[in-house]
């Protein structure tokens, strides 16, 4: 483990490219995007190298993989390493960078200037926190500003009410968020536009009285919210619970829409939901319209 300052961690990974460099003979390839921190608490049952190194071939970047233990001892470590592939066809290896810090709640005041300076110099900058209950800590939260979008996954939370509220004050204080519990709902979303394209079922949007869905918190309110967004807030909607999304129906005057759960609705893996927020440019403005809805259903 290295001593917890930006130079020393640096130092560190020039000597990592130094040997790379040695053993490959010049055949390595340093491939640079954006700098993503990835925090998580110490009990995280995924792997998240395994998750970095699946990120890196369509977003190559420096990953700075936050470890967060309970306790107020002092604890700050690191370690840094290289995540490489051979392109198919190619002779040149492609590697990235990755740094793991591993911190107490008692020392996570030091982590933000430590991120600060390990940042991959005029590349955009992106958090993702696959432990919400995170944001519960004072010393987490300058971790926010620091990055120019934030990706969290309210489905992983405990109270995910508490997760759309914080995300609703960010968002408000004018910070680019998103949740992968709304990322999930794509093929859904979809699939319930795409039933209403034809003309005379469009037509049928103003009668639309009443809305169920069957699933779980947070994503019924999601769903919900969109759907409100479209027939309007008058509408009725009930939940029944469930896993994620389970079906949909859609009740009116002379409409009557169900939707069950499909192969295209299944949800994805996580890596597949992260790779397509990563992918997405510019801020997601369905998504901060639906997030208010969302957070006023779930208080309900």
């Amino acid at each position: 483990m290295i001593a917890g300052t930006p130079e020393q961690i640096l130092k560190e990974l020039s000597r990592v490219w130094a040997s790379l460099g040695k053993e490959e003979g010049g055949g390595v390839l340093r491939a640079c995007t954006m700098t993503l921190i990835l925090a998580a608490d110490v009990e995280e049952e995924v792997d998240l190298g395994e998750l970095v190194a699946g990120l890196m071939h369509d977003h190559p970047s420096r990953a700075i993989v936050l470890r967060v233990r309970d306790g107020q001892e002092e604890l700050l470590e690191s370690r840094v390493f290289a995540q490489c592939w051979m392109p198919l066809g190619k002779q040149q290896q492609l590697c990235c960078e990755q740094i793991e810090i591993t911190a107490s709640e008692g020392s996570l005041v030091d982590v933000p200037r430590l991120v600060v300076g390990l940042m991959a110099p005029d590349l955009p900058v992106v958090l993702v926190c696959r432990t919400p209950a995170l944001f519960g800590l004072n010393d987490f939260k300058p971790l926010v500003p620091i990055a120019g979008r934030t990706i969290v996954d309210s489905r992983r939370s405990s109270n995910p009410g508490v997760t759309l509220h914080q995300l609703q004050s960010l968002r408000e204080s004018g910070h680019d968020v998103r949740d992968l519990a709304w990322t999930a709902l794509t093929g859904w979303r979809q699939r319930i536009a795409s039933a209403f394209e034809p003309i005379d079922v469009l037509a049928k949007i103003k009668d639309v009285e009443l809305v169920r869905i069957q699933g779980s918190e947070p994503k019924m309110w999601y769903l919900a919210s969109w759907l409100r967004r479209g027939f309007g807030k008058g509408v009725d909607v009930r939940f029944s619970p469930g896993q994620g999304i389970d079906s949909v129906e859609i009740l009116g005057d002379g409409i009557k829409l169900e939707f069950a759960r499909t192969s295209t609705c299944t949800e994805l893996p996580d890596i597949d939901l992260l790779r397509q927020e990563l992918g997405f440019t510019g801020r997601d403005r369905v998504f901060e319209e639906v997030l208010p809805g969302a957070l006023e259903l779930g208080r309900h």
